[in-house]
């Protein structure tokens, strides 16, 4: 009797491994990777959006500086 219940008690625990396991995997690894990626692809984002808008700014100032002082 006190084999098989520690047989069963094995299988009980071999049968759960998987899934614990998956788990974890999903908690301690994929979730942070996918926070950290969220940060910086946001991050990115507004940079590049900074970037054009201060891109578009500049040339907007160069057009109106050619114009006043380089007149050919």
């Amino acid at each position: 009797m006190k084999a098989e219940l520690i047989n069963e008690f094995y299988l009980l625990q071999q049968s759960m491994a998987p899934y614990d396991y998956r788990e974890k995997m999903e908690e301690q690894v994929y979730e942070p990777l996918k926070k950290a990626n969220h940060k910086m692809t946001s991050w990115i984002y507004r940079r590049g959006k900074m970037l054009m808008i201060l891109d578009r700014k500049m040339n907007s100032s160069m057009k109106h500086l050619r114009r006043k002082y380089l007149k050919f």
